[in-house]
């Protein structure tokens, strides 16, 4: 090939590949997409107040947070915390999807950070009995527990997750009236102050 004929490809070459790169661009922004604000993977938590400030956060999106307590001597743990990762980055957002969003997080129990309080609180607090417990918490009030899964096989396996997020992100907080998002049932306090 000629030196002409070179130079000619390679600066095709050239064009094409400045024009792929071009259409992968976006345009700039420092607020986050729809689907990056529809979900998010969380670090780990290490301190009560952590994890409690998410939860409320959480809770006034309207998110369903899929917190899953763990322990470093949790061997389980290691393959089910990349695969609800992977799960909560790769699940579409829904039409009929009744939360706004889905994050999903570690909560480590076995945390060596005492500074706030002790995180094997956080396991009586919430009911943990086994390593692993993945608990769904959604709805207005921060405090609501959607779900519970323990069962390891069902932790494990990719389909039935993705079955179960659906299921939950459709139904949404089960205690909700006339769609705001207040609390449902209880006494008459409860219906003031939602």
């Amino acid at each position: 090939m000629s030196p002409s004929k070179q130079s000619t490809h390679l600066l095709r070459l050239l064009a094409k590949d400045v024009q792929a790169t071009t259409r992968l661009q976006r345009p700039f922004s420092s607020s986050p997409t729809r689907s990056q604000r529809k979900k998010r993977v969380l670090d780990p938590f290490r301190t009560p107040p952590q994890f409690h400030d998410a939860l409320r956060l959480c809770s006034a999106n309207n998110t369903l947070l899929l917190a899953l307590f763990t322990t470093s001597a949790c061997a389980p743990c290691r393959t089910i915390t990349p695969l609800l990762t992977s799960l909560v980055e790769t699940r579409p957002v829904a039409p009929e999807d009744k939360f706004s969003g889905l994050a999903f997080a570690e909560v480590e129990l076995d945390s060596p950070d005492n500074s706030n309080g002790n995180m094997m609180d956080l396991g009586v607090e919430w009911g943990v009995t086994s390593m692993p417990t993945l608990v769904g918490f959604g709805g207005r009030r921060a405090e609501r527990v959607t779900e519970r899964v323990v069962d390891t096989r069902m932790l494990s396996d990719p389909v039935r997750m993705a079955e179960w997020v659906d299921e939950w992100m459709r139904k949404g907080d089960p205690f909700a009236k006339g769609g705001s998002g207040g609390a449902g049932g209880g006494g008459i306090l409860s219906r003031i102050f939602g």
